[in-house]
């Protein structure tokens, strides 16, 4: 069988399918008939499922067939005729559904050795798409990546048919990542501005419309790889364990106690970070700004900005309250958390409803997350910030509002209800 273009063709054949001259033979009673499809797709004959394309070319008897494909993108059928003694091939632009793009992708680890990972448009397997072109159905996919050892990457790609696409992703240790594409955005409240620069923040929420307190401010966000869930107490102690993350003496000397240990998913004041028993996979807390940063140095990549944060928080959508959209309200809140404030942390991901739309998990609980402060025209900055650290969300399904984020420096700061999760830059080629 040929597939996506590759290998020798047989000769066409007068009959509008394909001959082989070895198979035929006159007065054979048999005919062949071959896909040329993308790999992957669950392929059906008369009603008869075949398995898995790419297949070796198939038995049937001569006359009209009906053939279905299906996959990513949905069914697709086309009718054919094949000969007796004839090898007919059926192509992809023969389906009147099935449109195909290309797809390539290139995975390496932090130090440059390639990686060949697991490649899938949702829950599809696309086998041979690590490293070489292969064709794929065209359609908006999601498209996500998988190594044993470290984190996979996730995007959701609208495939055009017809083109090519070239993915170069960095596979690390740590939580897998998704891209958010760029785009302009309103930071603040969703709908109309209602900023008061002379309203007293003292007064209680439920006392006036909107939210007078908190200014929007219009920006640009550059696409970017973010991690999908927080990072986790075993993923923060393994930065210790391989000798990167270090216990800085002048840093920690001046590094605040957490208010409450008990709820550390670490043992904060051990030199090697040790998760705790049965905690090993909740978010790491009670981790200081400047730690944070250490962690994310390790793994290629750097923490997120506020900007960053509050854009995949409520999935690019300035009018969202909450991650999976939230109306308008003077009291708007994101209460579909799953998360209750007696909880402390839970695992990361626990509750998918609260997914974000491209999938982030727990941006809408959990715990408070430390970000850097974007600069943003019009807007001041953080004084006497050496790591220019602050944090945006909420802990533990308190009242959420992205939009509304802290303003204090915490360089320095370890709290039982603050984590992290890092972020990286995405190459300009990359971003087709």
């Amino acid at each position: 069988m040929t597939l996506g273009g590759c290998g020798q063709r047989p000769e066409a054949g007068a009959t509008g399918g394909e001959k082989s001259g070895v198979a035929a033979q006159s007065g054979s009673a048999e005919a062949r008939l071959a896909l040329d499809v993308p790999p992957g797709l669950a392929v059906t004959v008369d009603g008869q499922p075949k398995g898995n394309a790419p297949l070796e070319p198939l038995v049937v008897a001569p006359g009209k067939h009906a053939v279905e494909v299906d996959g990513p993108c949905g069914k697709a059928s086309a009718s054919v005729e094949v000969a007796a003694g004839a090898l007919t091939t059926v192509r992809a632009q023969e389906f009147a559904e099935l449109t195909v793009a290309q797809l390539t992708l290139v995975a390496k680890t932090l130090d440059g050795k390639p990686v060949n990972p697991a490649v899938f448009l949702g829950d599809w397997a696309v086998p041979g798409a690590a490293g070489q072109p292969t064709p794929i159905p065209a359609c908006k996919q999601r498209l996500r990546v998988a190594a044993d050892g470290l984190g996979g990457f996730m995007e959701d790609v609208e495939f055009e048919a017809g083109k090519s696409y070239v993915r170069e992703v960095v596979l690390a240790p740590g939580p897998d990542m998704v891209r958010i594409a760029g785009g302009h955005f309103r930071m603040g409240p969703p709908g109309p501005d209602h900023y008061d620069p002379n309203f007293k923040y003292e007064e209680a929420y439920e006392d006036f419309e909107g939210w007078p307190h908190v200014k929007t401010y219009e920006v640009d966000v550059q696409s970017f790889d973010i991690d999908r869930m927080e990072v986790t107490a075993e993923q923060f102690h393994a930065c210790y364990k391989a000798g990167f993350c270090t216990h800085d003496v002048m840093l920690w000397g001046v590094t605040t106690k957490p208010r409450e240990l008990e709820r550390c998913s670490i043992e904060a004041f051990e030199l090697m970070r040790d998760p705790k028993r049965g905690r090993e996979k909740h978010p790491a807390n009670c981790v200081a700004g400047w730690e944070a940063q250490k962690y994310c140095e390790w793994v290629g990549k750097r923490l997120p900005t506020d900007v960053e944060w509050e854009f995949a928080a409520r999935s690019r959508n300035s009018e969202y309250a909450c991650s999976w959209g939230g109306g308008y309200s003077p009291k708007v809140k994101c209460d579909r958390s799953g998360f209750t404030t007696e909880q402390g942390t839970r695992e990361t991901c626990s509750f998918p409803k609260d997914d974000t739309a491209q999938g982030l998990c727990d941006m809408m609980g959990s715990v408070f997350e430390t970000v850097t402060r974007a600069a943003v025209p019009g807007r001041p900055g953080l004084s006497d910030c050496r790591f220019n650290t602050t944090a945006r969300g909420a802990p533990w399904g308190g009242t959420v509002m992205p939009f509304e984020g802290d303003e204090h420096c915490f360089d320095m700061s370890q709290q039982e209800h603050r984590g992290f999760r890092c972020a990286r830059d995405v190459k300009p080629a990359d971003k087709g």
